[in-house]
């Protein structure tokens, strides 16, 4: 490893970046790092420190500082490629790189060629390590939420499909590389409800960027694209034997199922996260919000949320229940609330829905009904 990047040392010092040192295939970062705007992270600081705990990276991952004095993982990836080519794009939006409007997208610092078949991606140190579970105030969460919808409604803006939508494809802006001292657990949690916590999303590997004149609402693409990725939010758009699937929709309800996973706790103090949740993972496509609507309607709800509200307290339970049956989180509504947005809730299947999809869990149905729908047109 480190003869590898050793040999890279004089090409990344013109760009202004320093390769960190290796000690027995470990990383040594300098022990402090200054403060810096978005989209740079926060630095956990260790009091009386004199240096930094030597940590271990992926072999296609490395570590350097920038001519900000910023910490930076730089990560390989093969040349040619979709991810290529997002990153390229990404580093070219001058939006990304606003520390005072930050879009929750994690940026690239620096796109370096090789004349290998591999190309260095630079972007700034976040933190992968965080615990949804441990987010204690509905700010907390409320911060979680406006980021995440945040960051997808820029990507889908910019017609990029991440395709991969999962906790672990979502930073904070705080790491820690020297050890899980209790100290630092304890900072990171106050940190969930700061005003300067922020979550961006990243990992680009499996993402698809369209012609900016693409639909968001009519995309349409291969249905086999939708087993990529991680399944655990996945919505059943392809289970009743469709051809084909809008990526754009898929990852608005792969968030909303991550949302419901996690935050159905909230709704009895904040009881709108009910309908923003129903109309981001409602089965019925045409009428699942886009990533747009999905964050103008959280940003109502966040505008009519007083401060002590945000401020309370709050316990998560985490539950897959919530995903396949709506009545787990829309029974927490008042009597009063499921009236009143009774229009929002996602409705029941039907049956002929619910035929199609028990069939296509058989072998038979699997391999025969796209094509009967294929030859039907529908």
């Amino acid at each position: 490893m480190e003869p590898f990047w050793s040999g890279y040392k004089s090409q990344f010092q013109s760009l202004g970046f320093i390769i960190y040192p290796i000690q027995r295939s470990l990383w040594v970062m300098p022990p402090t790092t200054i403060a810096a705007p978005s989209p740079y992270a926060r630095r956990c600081h260790h009091d009386g420190q004199e240096s930094s705990q030597p940590f271990s990276l992926m072999a296609h991952f490395g570590c350097a500082r920038d001519r900000l004095q910023q910490d930076n993982i730089i990560k390989l990836i093969d040349k040619g490629t979709m991810e290529e080519q997002i990153y390229k794009y990404l580093a070219g939006c001058e939006a990304l790189y606003d520390g005072d409007a930050f879009p929750c997208v994690l940026p690239p610092t620096a796109v370096i060629a090789s004349p290998y078949k591999f190309t260095f991606i630079a972007t700034p140190m976040w933190g992968p390590s965080y615990d949804i579970e441990e987010f204690s105030t509905i700010r907390g969460v409320f911060t979680f939420l406006r980021c995440t919808l945040t960051g997808l409604e820029f990507l889908h803006r910019h017609r990029i499909a991440h395709r991969d939508i999962h906790e672990t494809n979502v930073m904070i802006n705080w790491y820690c590389r020297d050890g899980k001292l209790d100290s630092c657990s304890q900072r990171l949690r106050e940190h969930y409800s700061s005003s300067s916590a922020s979550y961006a999303l990243f990992d680009y590997d499996l993402a698809l960027q369209l012609p900016s004149t693409a639909s968001l609402k009519d995309c349409r693409r291969p249905a086999l694209e939708a087993f990529l990725g991680k399944s655990e939010y996945h919505p059943r758009d392809i289970h009743q034997g469709e051809g084909h699937y809008n990526p754009f929709a898929f990852d608005v309800a792969c968030l909303g199922n991550l949302f419901l996973y996690h935050f159905v706790e909230a709704i009895p103090t904040v009881p709108l996260l009910a309908v923003l949740f129903s109309r981001m993972t409602t089965h019925v496509i045409d009428d699942r919000f886009t990533a747009a609507e999905a964050l103008a309607f959280f940003s109502d709800i966040e505008a009519q949320v007083p401060s002590g509200v945000l401020d309370s307290s709050i316990t998560l339970k985490l539950d897959y229940g919530p995903l396949d049956d709506p009545d787990l989180y829309w029974l927490r509504l008042s009597p009063d609330d499921r009236i009143k947005w009774r229009s929002h809730r996602t409705p029941k299947l039907s049956w002929s829905t619910r035929v199609l999809r028990w069939l296509n869990t058989t072998r038979i149905g699997w391999k025969t009904i796209p094509s009967v729908r294929r030859w039907l047109g529908i």
